[in-house]
């Protein structure tokens, strides 16, 4: 089906996003100049992407899905505002399920149904908001798009992973429907038992916690607990990733810490797989 007539009929059915949501009176997708994009609650959304590479030949085998946020006050790369006005949890479903849909459309405009997997963000509010049976409506909605789950893997994270029982529980149904799982900003503290934790959750992918690459850009003195944390994640089985190498140096400095992949703009820089 022409991705034109796919986004009319979401267009149409944004019910299926949620019937309880006043939001899906204030949203709809937009597909111009081959763009996709969406107007959500008075502001402009677009989606962007970047390869996501194997360490040993940086080769692309998938794509990070970012969000661009346009209003009165710029442009920013951020869904904070649009969850902070989305009071109501039938409005942070909806809200959820719409950018992920609108990531897929994207991703499909731009690779064809045989891409590499995506990844996307399901937020904290989101996994709060649902009750039972995660990942259902989502599957129906990637079906639309002749996608499986297997090729969206959902970012999800780590701190509520590991904090919250309701959480676990939403990953493990995520698993059952066939999504990739990834806890965003492991501890490198992380004990034994938060990475059982992670497995029995159904998490095959991790990132470090957000100060990680500024530790290892600081000196040696940190990479022994950075080098027993990427051991001790392979030990659990997981595929490890390594974002944000975005000033020289980076990739030299992780390289040493053995992780399975690695993404940012310095690597964008560097080969024709720039942010799309």
């Amino acid at each position: 089906m022409p991705l034109t007539r796919v986004i009319d009929y979401f267009n149409t059915h944004l019910d299926a996003f949620n019937p309880q949501a006043s939001l899906r009176r204030h949203a709809r997708f937009r597909y111009e100049n081959n763009q996709v994009s969406a107007d959500v609650a008075g502001k402009h959304v677009r989606p962007r992407q970047q390869p996501i590479l194997t360490l040993a030949g940086l080769t692309p085998v998938a794509h990070e899905s970012r969000i661009q946020l346009i209003d009165p006050h710029g442009v920013r790369e951020t869904t904070d505002p649009l969850y902070f006005f989305s009071w109501d949890r039938e409005d942070v479903i909806f809200l959820d399920r719409l950018l992920r849909v609108l990531h897929a459309l994207h991703h499909l405009s731009r690779h064809g149904v045989d891409a590499a997997p995506l990844v996307v963000d399901v937020h904290w509010r989101h996994l709060q908001a649902v009750e039972a049976s995660h990942g259902a409506v989502f599957e129906a909605l990637l079906a639309r798009l002749g996608l499986h789950p297997r090729q969206a893997v959902l970012r999800l994270s780590a701190l509520r992973l590991l904090s919250d029982a309701h959480a676990r529980e939403a990953a493990e149904s995520f698993q059952r429907h066939g999504y990739p799982l990834l806890a965003q900003g492991v501890p490198v503290d992380a004990p034994p038992t938060a990475w059982r934790l992670l497995s029995e959750s159904g998490v095959r992918w991790v990132t470090p916690e957000p100060h990680a690459l500024r530790l290892a850009r600081q000196g040696r003195e940190h990479w022994p607990r950075l080098t027993q944390w990427n051991r001790e994640a392979h030990a659990a089985g997981m595929t490890v990733w390594w974002p944000g190498l975005d000033t020289p140096g980076d990739l030299g400095i992780v390289t040493q810490l053995e992780p399975t992949l690695v993404s940012g703009d310095l690597l964008s820089q560097m080969q024709p797989y720039q942010w799309e």
